[in-house]
């Protein structure tokens, strides 16, 4: 038989031979950023994990900051494109707050290793110290979307709080901290549980 009919051979030097090479390697770091933390995972450990060789892997990242921060934009445009959707399928602001935090909490309930590697995997009291500034901006555009949600509350007379960033910066410590310790074989659901968590927290904000 001729040469002609033989396919390229896959091999472990060979990214292009994934189906999606960019989010497999991706997917694949993230779970080692949440395992082992940023600075205790190397590319190595990540082309090990893949099934590549270190130089393949540098087809796509050429640095493991490359590679962190990748994950980082991907996961928080991700949270903001969920909670954009869920925030315009309903009409009132308390509504939109609830909205705002399920969708938050389901993304983490669904890609838990993307949301720990993007959010503890840098690990550290000097996180913010490290954002590159696309990541920061990214970062800002999600509380701002969530303090235009409670501003606009604010101002229609359905919601009550006497300051909006601090109750902003609440919402997301809250969620951030149930990322935490959220486990997917609980009794509620990721979503159901920041419901009640919104529920509380519109107790003592609807108006009186």
């Amino acid at each position: 038989m001729g040469m002609k009919n033989k396919k390229p051979r896959s091999g472990p030097g060979r990214p292009s031979s994934m189906e999606d090479p960019y989010r497999m390697i991706c997917d694949a770091a993230a779970a080692l950023f949440a395992e082992k933390g940023f600075d205790n995972t190397s590319l190595q450990d990540v082309a090990t994990a893949v099934g590549v060789t270190k130089a393949g892997l540098y087809h796509y990242f050429r640095t493991k900051h490359a590679l962190f921060e990748a994950i980082v934009l991907d996961t928080l445009r991700d949270l903001h494109a969920g909670a954009v959707a869920a925030i315009a399928a309903h009409d009132g602001y308390p509504d939109k707050l609830t909205a705002f935090m399920t969708a938050h909490a389901r993304y983490f309930s669904e890609h838990g290793e993307r949301y720990r590697a993007s959010f503890f995997g840098r690990g550290g009291g000097g996180e913010r110290a490290h954002l590159t500034p696309d990541e920061r901006a990214m970062r800002k555009a999600y509380v701002q979307l969530l303090e235009g949600v409670v501003e606009a509350g604010v101002d229609a007379g359905t919601i009550t709080v006497s300051d909006v960033p601090t109750f902003a910066r609440g919402v997301l410590g809250m969620l951030n901290w149930m990322a935490r310790w959220y486990r997917p074989d609980g009794r509620l659901t990721a979503a159901e549980i920041a419901e009640s968590y919104a529920q509380i927290l519109l107790a003592g904000a609807l108006p009186r």
